[in-house]
């Protein structure tokens, strides 16, 4: 019915008001009513006893003149009857043919020295009012008021929520760049945080969204470039046997990397997936690692690499194959980031107070920079890539990792040790030992 927010909240106003003043004038006239008239009555009565007690003590000479005075004095009608000619007499009365619009009068008896005369007393054109004609005219003096107060207020309740209705319009463009005034305190302050916090997070939404499309290009175009001038070159013919053979072991090392990409991503796309299932048995993390540890050997021995592991058995309930997919990208990591002739120590402990086993892998290559630890589990990001540019991978293991952690209801984190070295530490809850 009402296309704006500021002409309902008037019109609801105003009908609200409107049938309380109503239903507040019928239930005066129901109250007030009866009270009234007893009130008057009562009044009526006192008057003409007052009436009486000044004639006895003044005893005027003209009792006419006396009574006319007396009544509109005290804005009564009086009607006098003889006791025996039963004469009427009228005094303060609007007409002589005995009529009376009143509602409300009394009798009383007068005895005087020529017998009782019966006197009725009638309330007053000018005091008719039983004060319903005032009430009235408040209520009525209420309803202008309030509306012209609900008109100045409604506009100040309906203009946050156009500016949020603008600011909401211009978050469905594209457009995050969106700052809503937080100096209320009532709920529309409340919601304009909210609002400010959701643009802060679609805008850093967005701009991750464009970096990993950016990221993603990249990752794909390099080897793309490679494979295709390769190719090139073979087409032509003019290599020499060693040259063609070089360029094949090219090709087919950037298609493996292609691959492996394409698998990362469908991998991290699935974890990420709210439909996404594990399949929880029990096993022996610490063999698992174990197994893991082993399975790089050709690596670690190829840099002369020092491995250790420390841990003893620990039964956990979780996902295995997920979680030697962290034991592998993890060690992986640790082999490629620590040079020739270093260390790498694995180490697992329980805690069975907290119900959670602690799982670090440490290395003495470089550490890590504060400013790389706050972004080193993001999707594509390379720390320090200017250092080493031979260094192979897409960026994604870690992200990977966090995710499995994540679904597992664990957590990991960057420990730098003094001097060189860094260990990331993970910590994955029990949750059963039973075997």
């Amino acid at each position: 019915m009402f296309r704006t927010l500021y002409i309902r909240i008037v019109f609801y106003y105003l009908a609200a008001v409107l049938i309380g003043v109503i239903i507040a004038w019928a239930a005066a006239i129901f109250i007030f009513q009866d009270s009234s008239e007893h009130y008057t009555e009562k009044e009526l009565t006192r008057k003409g006893q007052q009436l009486i007690q000044l004639y006895s003590q003044t005893k005027p000479e003209d009792k006419q003149a006396f009574l006319e005075s007396a009544a509109q004095l005290s804005a009564v009608r009086l009607k006098v009857t003889a006791p025996d000619s039963k004469e009427i007499q009228l005094f303060n009365w609007p007409d002589e043919d005995n009529f009376c619009d009143c509602d409300i009068s009394v009798q009383i008896q007068w005895e005087l020295d020529e017998g009782i005369y019966q006197i009725e007393l009638a309330q007053a054109a000018s005091s008719e009012s039983s004060g319903l004609a005032e009430i009235g005219l408040i209520l009525v003096i209420v309803l202008l008021v309030g509306g012209i107060v609900i008109l100045f207020f409604a506009r100040r309740l309906v203009t946050p929520i156009q500016i949020v209705t603008a600011a909401a319009k211009q978050l469905a463009t594209g457009d995050f760049k969106v700052s809503l005034p937080e100096n209320q305190r009532d709920e529309m302050g409340t919601l304009s945080k909210a609002i400010n916090h959701m643009a802060a997070e679609l805008g850093q939404l967005d701009r991750e969204r464009q970096e990993f499309v950016a990221n993603v290009s990249h990752e794909f175009q390099s080897p793309l470039t490679l494979i295709k001038g390769f190719s090139a070159m073979l087409l032509e013919g003019s290599l020499i046997e060693s040259e063609r053979l070089r360029s094949l072991r090219i090709i087919m090392q950037e298609s493996e990397r292609l691959s492996r990409l394409s698998d990362n991503l469908l991998r991290l796309a699935s974890l990420e997936s709210e439909s996404y299932v594990i399949a929880p048995v029990n096993f022996d993390l610490a063999e698992q690692i174990r197994r893991t540890i082993l399975t790089f050997e050709p690596l670690w021995s190829e840099k002369q690499l020092e491995v250790e592991m420390k841990g003893v058995r620990t039964i956990v309930y979780a996902d295995e194959e997920l979680l030697n997919q962290v034991w592998i990208n993890l060690m992986s990591n640790a082999i490629k980031f620590t040079p020739s002739g270093g260390k790498i120590v694995v180490n697992l402990q329980s805690d069975l107070d907290d119900k959670e086993t602690v799982i670090s892998f440490y290395d003495n290559g470089l550490p890590i920079t504060v400013e790389d630890e706050e972004r080193i589990f993001s999707r594509f990001f390379k720390a320090d890539r200017a250092r080493d540019r031979t260094m192979e991978g897409s960026g994604l293991g870690l992200s990977i990792v966090q995710k499995i952690i994540d679904i597992h209801q664990g957590s990991i984190h960057i420990s730098s040790e003094e001097g060189d070295g860094k260990a990331f530490v993970v910590k994955i809850p029990i949750m059963s030992a039973a075997v």
